[in-house]
This record gives C-alpha cells, sequence and structure tokens, in this order.
C-alpha cells in the first residue's frame, strides 16, 4: 500500500519536501544571518501552515480558531519559557547569531508530514477527516507547530528591541 501511496504521489510533492529538508538541515548550522532573511522562514512555515488549514478544511471558523489558538498558545509559551539564550543580535552589522538546532528541521518535516498524511487520507476517502474532532485535532497540530516558528520570530524580535 505504501508503494501505491507513493507512485500516486505527484512529482512536485517530492520536489517539495526536498526544498523544505535542505531549508531545515540549514537550520542545523550555526550561522549569522541578517534581518529579514531570519524572519522569512518563520512566515513561510506559518503560511505554508495556514495553507494546509486552508487547503484541507477551507477557511471555516472552526479549524481557524482551533489554529489561531494553538499558534497563539505555542508562539507565547515558546516566547516565554523557550528562549534560546544563545542567540544574540549585533545592532552594528544588524545580523543575529543563530545556534544549529536539529529542532527546526524536526518541526517543517512534522508540518509537511501532517499536509501529506491528510491527502494521503482524503484520497483513500477516510470518514475521519470530516470529524469535528479530527479537523480541529489538525488544524490545531498545524497551530502549535507553526507556533514554534512563530515564537522563534518574537524572539528575534525582541532582541532587536533590547539593543
Amino acid at each position: 500500500m505504501i508503494a501505491q501511496i507513493l507512485s500516486h504521489t505527484p512529482t512536485w510533492v517530492f520536489a517539495l519536501f526536498l526544498v523544505l529538508l535542505v531549508f531545515g538541515l540549514m537550520q542545523t548550522r550555526t550561522r549569522t544571518v541578517r534581518r529579514i532573511p531570519a524572519l522569512l522562514l518563520p512566515a513561510g512555515m506559518i503560511a505554508l501552515s495556514l495553507a494546509g488549514i486552508q487547503s484541507s478544511f477551507g477557511l471555516a471558523p472552526v479549524p481557524l480558531a482551533s489554529w489561531a489558538i494553538a499558534l497563539a498558545v505555542a508562539s507565547l509559551v515558546g516566547h516565554t519559557l523557550f528562549r534560546d539564550q544563545r542567540v544574540s543580535y549585533d545592532a552594528t552589522a544588524k545580523t543575529y547569531f543563530v545556534p544549529g538546532s536539529w529542532v527546526s528541521l524536526a518541526v517543517i518535516i512534522a508540518i509537511f508530514f501532517a499536509k501529506y498524511v491528510y491527502a494521503v487520507m482524503n484520497a483513500l476517502n477516510a470518514a475521519v477527516i470530516s470529524t469535528t474532532l479530527f479537523v480541529v485535532g489538525l488544524s490545531a497540530v498545524y497551530g502549535v507547530l507553526s507556533g514554534y516558528f512563530a515564537a522563534r520570530a518574537l524572539n528575534l524580535i525582541s532582541l532587536t528591541k533590547e539593543v
């Protein structure tokens, strides 16, 4: 069954996976990053997460609310409790020093696979995908995962304001 699922997966999905994998692997390296590029990945992953909601359930109130609440909670918790104290901002160069982390790669891949698994379940006409519990749950998963990137962006922005 897995071989059949993979054989029916469009080529662009594999290409997207490779691009996301490269971006994720880039996050494992310690680097110095300018302001705008540092915020592009969080913005892109939040947009991909919201696109997952839109393509799966449409921009209906229940999935949007579940996503937004989970995003807000994860962002606030991540920003408040899980700041990476090794991240710093150089105001003169207008760059961030960002230590490498495997967490970003894991979250990027999790967002991709959440969307992919939904697409497979939809193609198989799985009845569970139309239940309220599934809609709320998957939307919350998208929100929590993108909340990680939102918290990261908030942390970078707050470093900029401290200088």
